[in-house]
């Protein structure tokens, strides 16, 4: 019981953390010329949306009794690799792909037996389980619409 008001309670915070941001990059993001490093808002968006696709397919898999996600490249490298795969997509159709992830992310973590389960295999062979990755999904989008923000106020 207390691990299922834990995930309601993660999958809220990632819920009001993806609105707030689609809220934002369909807005102001949308026109805004700040980059993060050499990433404009758009960029930013492309990785935030594979993100939470691979997330919520590793979890769909375990709960099948399949195997995690397995990324096999860095971070960095996936991440370049998600804006390329997604760069002829409006800000719309992105922010109607990611809300699209959204609910079956939601979904998929709510039917999950064990949130403490490996869903996602990282390059260096590190695993994170259903918990983890609500946790860090919630907190990369504040970080990312909060220094996208900055920059932009700047």
């Amino acid at each position: 019981m207390a691990e299922a008001q834990q995930i309601e309670s993660l999958i809220a915070a990632l819920d009001q953390s993806v609105k707030a941001g689609v809220a934002y990059f369909r807005g102001p993001g949308s026109h805004t010329t700040v980059t993060v490093g050499r990433w404009e808002a758009r960029h930013v968006l492309c990785h935030l949306v594979w993100w939470h696709q691979v997330t919520a397919e590793g979890i769909e898999s375990v709960n099948k009794g399949g195997a995690p996600y397995r990324i096999y490249a860095s971070v960095d490298e996936m991440n370049a690799r998600a804006a390329g795969r997604q760069a002829g997509l409006s800000i719309e159709q992105l922010a109607q792909r990611v809300e699209q992830h959204q609910a079956s992310l939601a979904q998929a973590a709510r039917a999950c037996a064990d949130p403490n389960a490996t869903v996602l295999v990282m390059g260096d062979g590190s695993g994170r389980s259903v918990v983890q990755r609500l946790e860090a999904m919630t907190a990369h989008w504040n970080e990312h619409v909060k220094e996208l923000q900055t920059l932009s106020a700047a």
